[in-house]
């Protein structure tokens, strides 16, 4: 059947739409804090995978994507790795039939695991992006990330979404090589702080007295008491009977 030409360009226009749409660029994924920034960004990744090996579900899992990082952004930490989640089940496409109308006797998975990588070019892209986010962990100073190093990781997950792997590892290694010469300085200026001294206090050799020996102690015996004797009765009490 053939289209007419207004048909026709409906439906250009209308692939067009698709084709800029599914071009869009994901948002950043949060730095390295926890479970639910390691969730959004394993989401980021499976997203990015489905833009090229399931187009037709990338759109709803760039959905969900999103809003884990407003609910993230938001603080809404629960409900940003429950999104997250949700985009990576949406990122896989529909699952086969099963064979059999017997239940599977194995529990099934709880989502779906992410799409296969296109090639070891994508593959080389999204592990140097891991190992850019994991040296974030460790950069320098505990709980400081220096702005070029953001902008960095920022540009590595924009180059992955857009296929550009070459510059997703480039800037990936940028963030690599930062973490590190940060980490060197911090460990030299460690070394160059006074250090306490290392010097042992002496101790008096400590030697206790035994409680109990088989023989007693002269200088702890009780000297014996005196006896008492009463006085002879006086001449007047022996004649009347009286004793004292």
């Amino acid at each position: 059947m053939k289209l007419i030409p207004a048909a026709a360009a409906v439906l250009a226009a209308a692939l067009t739409l698709v084709n800029v749409a599914g071009a869009q660029t994901l948002p950043t994924p949060p730095p390295p804090g926890g479970v639910a920034s390691t969730t959004i960004f394993d989401a980021m990744i499976a997203v990015a995978r489905a833009a090229r090996s399931n187009p037709s579900a990338e759109q709803n899992a760039a959905f969900q994507y999103q809003a884990a990082i407003q609910q993230y952004n938001a603080g809404d930490y629960d409900r940003a790795r429950m999104s997250a989640i949700a985009a990576m089940g949406a990122a896989m496409p529909a699952p086969l039939p099963a064979p059999s109308i017997v239940a599977p006797a194995i529990p099934q998975q709880a989502y779906y695991q992410m799409p296969l990588l296109v090639g070891p070019n994508q593959a080389d892209a999204e592990s140097y992006l891991a190992l850019a986010r994991r040296s974030m962990l460790v950069c320098g100073s505990a709980g400081t990330n220096p702005p070029q190093v953001m902008q960095q990781y920022a540009a590595a997950a924009a180059a992955l979404d857009a296929k550009n792997y070459g510059a997703a590892k480039s800037n990936s290694q940028a963030v690599v090589d930062y973490c590190a010469s940060a980490n060197q300085a911090l460990a030299t200026q460690a070394a160059a702080a006074p250090q306490p001294s290392a010097t042992l206090i002496p101790f008096t050799p400590y030697h206790p007295v035994p409680l109990a020996t088989l023989e007693p102690d002269p200088a702890l015996a009780q000297s014996p008491t005196p006896v008492m004797l009463a006085p002879a009765p006086t001449p007047a009490a022996a004649r009347h009977g009286f004793r004292l």
